[in-house]
């Protein structure tokens, strides 16, 4: 689960860009990455918090 967490976290980085839940969830499940229902309830943060926190 630790590396789905890593890699859906790295594709946020990479891509530099706000995104919604719904372009994010459309991503994640053609790149097979955790949902933004499963990064929220893992890191206990918002979905928007996440992409703040991970785009430079």
């Amino acid at each position: 689960m630790k590396d789905y967490y890593e890699k859906s976290i790295q594709m946020i980085k990479s891509l530099n860009t706000n995104l919604t839940k719904e372009q994010y969830n459309k991503l994640a499940k053609k790149f097979n990455l955790l949902c933004s229902e499963s990064l929220e309830y893992i890191s206990r943060k918002n979905f928007d918090e996440l992409i703040l926190e991970n785009v430079a």
